[in-house]
């Protein structure tokens, strides 16, 4: 009688090291999920905060080109920035804040490479000037306010100032 006793607790001896085996394996497993799972959702967001600042200064690039454009229609073409004079409005229009970001224009100024200034340069078809051109280096900065992640944007913004030609 006692050897069937001694048979049946060293079974369910057996049956309660395996079932903790068990229990840690897929504790560890458990864990192991839950971090990869938590990185991956961390990076996704960091990911989605960097788009956002690159957003930003997007849109503070295509604000640049609108008023770009409008200063050209009206004839106007001294559009560096920092202006050399103090302009209130575009600095407002260069530098605005949202719930969830912001954008701010660096600089505007014309392009320069090897000593050489982009700006009134000679725009010739088939031989013959038929305008001019200038070259704008735009620097642009955006920010993912939650985060504080921040995107640097610089482009090259080219208006061709064309004569009509019959």
């Amino acid at each position: 009688m006692t050897d069937s006793r001694h048979k049946k607790s060293a079974r369910q001896g057996f049956i309660a090291m395996v079932s903790l085996i068990l229990l840690v394996i897929f504790a560890i497993l458990g864990v192991a999920y839950w971090l990869s799972s938590r990185l991956t959702t961390d990076m996704i967001f960091a990911e989605s905060q960097r788009i956002k600042a690159r957003n930003f200064a997007q849109a503070a690039l295509e604000k640049v080109k609108i008023n770009i454009t409008n200063q050209y229609l009206m004839n106007n073409h001294d559009l560096e920035y920092p202006p050399r004079y103090t302009n209130d409005r575009v600095t407002k229009e260069y530098n605005i804040q949202f719930a969830d970001g912001e954008f701010k224009v660096i600089s505007v100024k014309p392009y320069e490479q090897g000593g050489r200034r982009f700006y009134n340069v000679a725009h010739h078809s088939k031989g013959v000037k038929i305008g001019n051109y200038d070259i704008w280096e735009v620097t642009t900065n955006g920010v993912a306010k939650s985060t504080g992640i921040t995107a640097e944007l610089r482009a090259l913004v080219k208006i061709y100032r064309d004569y009509v030609v019959y």
